[in-house]
């Protein structure tokens, strides 16, 4: 079985997008991470809200070499003929087959990240604290589910905090 990590970056007053959707507050070379990240995933997962975002800033040409699956309400592929497939029923069942198969990335996509964690779907996750605040914008966590986790992994890069953390069945005493 694979597994499904991700990687987010946080405002340290805990936003991933300002309030017009703009990512332009994170530094470039966090930006660069997901691909290094894709290099080892066998596919991406992606909410609507990211692959817009991504096919609207990179002009199309991000992670070309392996399947995308974005979970949306509709079909509406910006690039025809392409390795982009999407989950439009039943979503959740069919990232569980998937994840039997593949070592899945997800990048941004706060409420895809929170329907697995919920589902406890998600086994991994580095959060970038990027050291700004934002002041207001689109939030990270919105309910939680009583879920935790192990840091396994913590550095600093260029003022940038990456803490990864693996999922945990229930909290040791």
């Amino acid at each position: 079985m694979g597994q499904i990590k991700s990687f987010i970056a946080l405002s340290l007053d805990g936003f991933i997008a300002s309030v017009d959707g703009e990512l332009d507050w994170i530094p470039q070379s966090v930006r660069a991470i997901p691909k290094s990240l894709f290099e080892n995933a066998s596919c991406l997962l992606l909410g609507a809200n990211t692959y817009n975002y991504l096919f609207e800033h990179l002009d199309g040409q991000v992670y070309k070499t392996k399947p995308i699956y974005v979970v949306s309400h509709s079909d509406y592929n910006i690039l025809p003929n392409s390795n982009i497939s999407f989950l439009t029923e039943k979503p959740l069942d069919a990232i569980r087959r998937l994840k039997q198969h593949h070592e899945i990335l997800v990048i941004g996509s706060a409420k895809l990240l929170m329907e697995l964690i919920q589902l406890e779907l998600l086994d991994e996750i580095t959060i970038c604290h990027i050291p700004v605040f934002v002041g207001k914008g689109i939030g990270f966590i919105g309910e939680t589910f009583g879920s935790y986790w192990q840091l396994v992994k913590c550095q600093s890069n260029k003022g940038a905090i990456f803490a990864t953390y693996n999922y945990k069945k229930k909290q040791d005493d």
